[in-house]
């Protein structure tokens, strides 16, 4: 027999679905916007579009200013997701496996950057840079993104690893396994979804940062979103919005990568 929902019930299940509704309409529309506008034919930004053209995304072709900020945005993000892992994966283990003295505050002070606005971050590397004689460069930008994507490839490991079966590592160690083996061949395909998650996530974020890079970045080697930000101030053709429609579908291919060979239900497991 089908239980009957109790009016309380059915009025929060609705609220609930309202809710998330509203919400993903204002998360999805603004990128359905943008990427409508890509195809104005015409020399400046309408909505609706009056036509359909590629002329802006193959105007990008011709943009050395442009295709060189997507260079330097893919060979940033690269390797602030390789840094990041670097760190990252060790910093999870101490936080979930450790037993040192103030582990606490040390998993508070690893994840603190995750509480910062992105600019206090950017400010504060740029401070920090110029008191060492570091100016902005790739290297500055590299280490600046870093610190700020370090926390999602902390939080996602820990979730991992926090799910994983310790007997498993104890099992191989009681075989004869050392540390560095059980760690290759137990512990590391086990992270495997986690790992390529958080390298996704954090190439995204780096890839599509703004508020740190644009006061850690080289004036002569601008990433994407920087050169974004200044032609949005005297540039108002659709070209903008063929770039920002490009990165969307960056993130949205990235996505559906990690969907297809991860599984997205399998990210926190």
């Amino acid at each position: 027999m089908k239980m009957r929902l109790a009016p309380i019930d059915i009025l929060g299940r609705t609220v609930l679905g309202v809710v998330a509704a509203i919400s993903l309409l204002l998360l999805v529309a603004p990128s359905l916007i943008v990427i409508a506008i890509s195809f104005e034919p015409r020399g400046y930004i309408a909505f609706p579009p009056s036509g359909f053209s590629l002329r802006w995304y193959q105007s990008l072709l011709g943009n050395r200013q442009l295709t060189d900020s997507i260079v330097v945005s893919l060979y940033v993000s690269l390797a602030v997701a390789g840094v990041a892992l670097l760190l990252g994966v060790p910093a999870a283990f101490a936080s979930v496996r450790g037993t040192f003295a103030g582990r606490a505050a040390a998993n508070a002070f690893l994840l603190s950057p995750q509480m910062m606005p992105g600019m206090v971050i950017g400010i504060a590397s740029l401070f920090f840079g110029a008191y060492f004689a570091f100016r902005a460069s790739d290297a500055m930008l590299i280490l600046a993104l870093s610190v700020f994507c370090l926390p999602f490839v902390i939080r996602i490991t820990m979730a991992r690893l926090a799910g994983l079966d310790a007997r498993l590592d104890e099992a191989s160690a009681n075989l004869g396994a050392g540390k560095a083996e059980t760690f290759l061949r137990v512990t590391l395909p086990q992270l495997g979804p986690a790992l390529i998650a958080a390298a996704a996530f954090t190439f995204i974020e780096a890839f599509d940062n703004v508020t740190v890079a644009l006061f850690t970045s080289d004036v002569r080697g601008r990433p994407l979103p920087v050169e974004l930000y200044y032609l949005v101030q005297y540039d108002s053709t659709p070209a903008i919005a063929a770039v920002s429609a490009l990165e969307i579908m960056l993130s949205f291919l990235v996505m559906l990568v990690i969907a297809r060979t991860v599984g997205l239900e399998r990210l926190g497991r």
